[in-house]
């Protein structure tokens, strides 16, 4: 019988850099499009230091790579309505917020410390943004274009989440999903969220994970160096 290896992390990483890098392989002109102009785009935006300057007083907090894809995913699909599940400390929502003023942004985070903080970066910032505390998810009357949840950062989701996040979503909503790979709950999580019936696109950037439902689009799984 042949034997069965188990790449390690870095092994893992590495061979998703060899796929699809550039956009070699993508025969989908949305996801081409998606990979070259989008998820390996490295414009310095000129909001990018606002952001920086709005959170320098904090020195623990920084922009991250995801950070600055939140951003570009934002800008480019022209999302106006947001739900951000697992807010942290709020400088993904900073960026979620950041390309227009017309963006209605919801955040949720249960933790005081990061919930006082991202609350008082948020008086700072001139966007409009509803910051709820604690557990539950909140009941919103609008499907949303963008979700992001942070898996990391939010550990109350259960495995029935995919009806929520149905009813909050129509087909040209996109759902960012950081910290896929952290460990086996958020992997199940993740394999839950992705097996949606309605969705069509995947995209798998390693830790982070964005699905589409967008029906002209094939149902199918890229794996994307990031």
């Amino acid at each position: 019988m042949p034997r069965i290896y188990k790449l390690s992390r870095a092994g893992l990483k590495l061979l998703y850099k060899i796929r699809h890098h550039k956009g070699h392989g993508i025969h989908s002109p949305f996801v081409f499009n998606l990979v070259t102009k989008v998820i390996e785009e490295k414009m310095p935006y000129h909001i990018y230091e606002d952001i920086a300057v709005l959170i320098d007083p904090y020195r623990f907090l920084y922009l991250k790579k995801y950070n600055l894809l939140s951003f570009r995913l934002v800008n480019y699909f022209e999302a106006s309505r947001i739900l951000e599940i697992g807010t942290g400390y709020g400088v993904n929502a900073l960026c979620l917020t950041a390309p227009s003023g017309n963006i209605t942004c919801t955040c949720v985070e249960a933790a005081n410390k990061k919930y006082t903080i991202a609350e008082r970066l948020f008086e700072n910032w001139n966007r409009n943004i509803v910051l709820y505390k604690g557990g539950e998810l909140p009941l919103l009357k609008e499907k949303q274009d963008c979700i992001f949840i942070d898996l990391n950062n939010y550990n109350s989701l259960s495995l029935d989440v995919c009806d929520y996040l149905s009813d909050i979503s129509h087909e040209k909503t996109f759902i960012i999903v950081k910290g896929i790979r952290t460990n086996r709950r958020n992997q199940a999580l993740w394999r839950n969220i992705m097996n949606m019936e309605s969705r069509t696109v995947v995209l798998d950037l390693f830790n982070i994970g964005i699905l589409f439902f967008d029906k002209t689009l094939y149902r199918w799984n890229y794996q994307i160096s990031f």
